[in-house]
């Protein structure tokens, strides 16, 4: 008789603990509904378009340091192979002609110092560039492939004048932190032609790794 009390008992709980069950799994179905929805907005606020649409700007720039090897010709002739060390800043600023496409001007200043001979110089330059976006603004990572020329004077060590010209090509990468500013990693290629005073015409050849950032702006 004791044990069939003990098992209607069993049979018959109170409903508080029904409900208490009912509240216990409906809030932990509220808590995942608030990650979940937690996600989303994260996911949407990844989801912000850059402006990299007709008619905004974009100014920035970017830094690099360089290892370069220059080949040049004395008056005899004989060729000459130097290696210099440089450091490079590139402000710019653009404009979007279309979505996607801009255009603008380069800046550049930069330092080189020659390994084997105390001739160090500066260069202040100038030239157009155009920019391309392969992907849409709605994306949080985007590539980049970027052409200038870039035309250049300064003075070096030995005051000597120096006149160059370059043109460059880069690719990258930019990760937007949301629409309007965005950091980049690019790698750079310049072929450019130098001249010093009383010497003949260098070629120099870089290959760079540069880090920058870029601001759009709106219209």
């Amino acid at each position: 008789m004791k044990h069939r009390k003990q098992t209607l008992l069993r049979n018959h709980s109170p409903p508080n603990a029904y409900i208490w069950n009912t509240l216990t799994n409906f809030k932990k179905q509220i808590n995942n509904m608030r990650t979940l929805f937690f996600f989303l907005v994260l996911a949407t606020s990844f989801s912000l378009n850059a402006q990299i649409t007709k008619g905004n700007w974009l100014v920035g720039g970017n830094g690099s340091f360089s290892s370069s090897t220059a080949t040049s010709e004395d008056n005899s002739g004989n060729k000459i192979e130097s290696k210099a060390t440089g450091l490079r800043l590139n402000p710019n600023i653009g404009y979007f002609l279309a979505d996607k496409i801009a255009f603008g001007l380069d800046t550049s200043i930069n330092f080189s110092n020659p390994q084997g001979n105390e001739n160090s110089s500066w260069t202040l330059g100038l030239g157009p560039f155009i920019r391309y976006y392969f992907f849409d603004n709605d994306k949080i990572v985007n590539l980049f492939s970027e052409a200038n020329y870039i035309f250049s004077s300064g003075i070096s060590e030995q005051n000597n004048d120096l006149k160059s010209s370059a043109f460059g090509l880069s690719v990258g990468g930019v990760l937007f932190f949301n629409s309007s500013v965005g950091l980049e990693l690019s790698l750079n290629y310049t072929d450019s032609k130098t001249r010093r005073d009383g010497s003949a015409d260098a070629n120099f050849n870089n290959l760079q790794i540069a880090l920058g950032f870029q601001i759009h702006l709106k219209k």
